[in-house]
């Protein structure tokens, strides 16, 4: 991304946040944590352009939310706790009541020497 910003210096970022690639998707094939979708919007905010974040994808709603409550966070420079609030939805983030949620025991299958031939 950093050479693509050089290259093209866009006046503004329109950055879909896909919760589909989150560890437990029901239809993702992911792993990914709450926190490295949150490192993807701090990144695109380094490069100080307006940055507009779409929501979409994700079908395990409540991970869904999770993820879209702490990238917005993110967004804004603000320290989200883990712990939820008690509101008219908590029942539906047990056992836990927590924001982040553990990614699974899924194994990689990127080999490094794979990820460099991508690179």
């Amino acid at each position: 991304m950093s050479r693509i910003m050089e290259m093209f210096r866009p006046g503004a970022v329109v950055l879909q946040c896909s919760a589909d690639s989150l560890s437990g998707d029901r239809l993702g094939c992911f792993n990914l944590s709450i926190k490295d979708h949150g490192e993807c919007v701090r990144y695109m905010r380094s490069f100080n352009v307006p940055l507009l974040l779409l929501g979409g994808g994700g079908y395990t709603i409540r991970n869904v939310a999770r993820c879209w409550c702490y990238e917005t966070g993110v967004a804004l420079g603000v320290e989200i706790e883990d712990t939820l609030p008690e509101n008219e939805y908590y029942e539906y983030f047990e056992p836990d009541y927590t924001l982040h949620v553990m990614p699974s025991n899924m194994e990689n299958k990127n080999t490094r020497q794979m990820l460099e031939v991508l690179r």
